[in-house]
């Protein structure tokens, strides 16, 4: 189909978040080719107007919304440079993968989807196409964006995954970095390696209810139980973790201990029950332990300080809601760790429907920051969308779907978090639908989208905009 051209053509052009400068300026010369007004903010948001299709004049204008960023993760032995190469697409038995790296199916799908509309669309009313930046980094290109000039009534976001589904509620949520100066040592030390490697990892919202591990909290329990067998276990290097909202896969620890046998032969039987407790949930974790040296080491003092906050962060899931089967509705995630030269710096994710309890974790997470000598910044604060039981946009969605799939589309909620709830808090009359085709392990290399699921959701998307010529 057709539509797919438009994902393959943005897949060869960087688009890491901060680096959408370059995908901002082909989505503009998109529009200058074909005579469609836009415009284009500082940040590089940009947003390209269509006229309504004969017929459709007084049809309800629609904004169509999709970020054009995306998580740059790889695999450890992957050489891609996300600043300059391509992503490599490969396809196998209908599906669409990446070779060793984040395929950006979150959210090129929903950019492709926009560009052969505003291409190749005959049959819709007045269509608003956002396009914004910076959203899998905290939301902030939507938090800035100027939204005056829109005249939209309805909403389709495009960010959304599972085609037999439309999302009707998000999470809300917060991004903290911690960040403690450090002091180290002068010497010569016996040292022990740690890797972790082989989790599964995932979206910090959309899998954070699977189990499964983090990198990150597992080093921090191996030193704490380091420190338990011999107290004078020191830090050398803790580093892990490539995204604040990603489950962390890999991590690497390096400590300086006064027994290396006695310590490793512990972090050794702790390994053996990490390796049991996600025997199931993430059956491919592998800890690797060596011995080595170095030839310095933090201090005591910062050692404990850092194995504390680590030790005692909350990583998984808070809190399940009672009201909708499954659904998280709070939670935390320990996104990145490292150490640089005289600073230790952890960030975090946390989210929560509610925005009181949202506040009460944050407490609790500034209070463990606090007592250890760290300093606390919490950013990217947005606000949540909640459920609309009045909304005439998703009863027409879901009359499109039932006309064409033959089944009726299912209603979930997501503990991810959205940009639907900034454009609602902007734009309060705004009637928003969102929907998405088949994608899976989004924010890691083994990111893949189902290409039959991609053809039909673009096909609903179409009927569904033809179907607004009466509403």
């Amino acid at each position: 189909m057709a539509v797919m051209k438009y994902f393959e053509e943005i897949s060869k052009i960087p688009r890491a978040s901060f680096d959408e400068k370059r995908i901002s300026d082909t989505l503009k010369e998109f529009a200058i080719e074909r005579n469609l007004k836009f415009i284009q903010d500082d940040m590089y948001n940009i947003i390209i107007f269509k006229e309504a299709s004969k017929g459709y004049e007084k049809a309800p204008v629609v904004m169509l919304q999709s970020h054009i960023d995306m998580v740059a993760e790889k695999n450890k032995d992957s050489d891609h440079d996300f600043d300059h190469d391509p992503i490599e697409l490969i396809v196998k038995d209908g599906v669409l993968w990446a070779n060793n790296t984040t395929l950006g199916a979150d959210n090129g799908v929903g950019v492709a989807y926009m560009m052969a509309l505003l291409d190749q669309g005959e049959a819709h009313p007045a269509l608003e196409c956002v396009f914004t930046v910076q959203e899998e980094t905290g939301l902030t290109g939507a938090a800035m964006l100027d939204t005056s000039m829109l005249k939209s009534e309805l909403c389709v976001g495009l960010d959304s995954s599972g085609d037999t589904e439309t999302c009707v509620s998000t999470s809300g949520g917060v991004r903290g970095l911690m960040e403690k100066e450090i002091q180290f040592e002068s010497g010569s030390f016996e040292t022990l390696k740690i890797e972790v490697r082989g989790l599964l990892g995932g979206h910090s919202g959309g899998e954070i209810d699977q189990e499964r591990a983090n990198a990150n909290k597992l080093a921090a329990i191996l030193l704490h139980h380091a420190l338990k067998k011999d107290p004078k276990t020191c830090l050398v290097d803790f580093d892990g973790g490539l995204k604040m909202n990603a489950i962390t896969r890999e991590a690497d620890l390096e400590i300086a201990v006064s027994d290396s046998v006695a310590v490793e032969s512990e972090l050794n039987r702790v390994k053996e029950e990490m390796l049991k407790q996600y025997e199931f949930s993430d059956a491919g974790l592998t800890i690797s332990i060596s011995q080595s040296t170095s030839d310095k080491k933090l201090n005591q003092k910062d050692t404990l300080a850092i194995k504390n906050l680590l030790f005692m962060l909350p990583y998984g899931v808070i809190q399940k809601s009672k009201a909708i089967d499954d659904l998280v509705i709070t939670s935390a995630n320990i996104g990145t760790i490292r150490t640089e030269s005289n600073r230790f710096e952890v960030t975090v994710s946390l989210r929560a429907t509610q925005a009181y309890v949202l506040d009460v974790v944050m407490d609790q997470v500034a209070y463990l920051a606090q007592v250890n000598g760290f300093e606390i910044d919490y950013s990217s604060h947005y606000p949540g969308w909640d459920f609309d039981s009045q909304s005439k946009f998703r009863q027409r969605l879901k009359d499109v779907y039932r006309d064409i799939r033959g089944s009726e589309m299912l209603e979930t909620a997501t503990h991810g978090g959205m940009e639907l709830g900034i454009w609602k808090d902007k734009m309060n009359h705004l009637d928003i639908i969102s929907f998405g085709p088949n994608m899976y392990d989004i924010h890691t290399p083994n990111e893949h989208l189902d290409i039959e699921s991609f053809e039909k959701t673009y096909i609903l998307l179409e009927k569904l905009l033809e179907s607004l010529k009466t509403y």
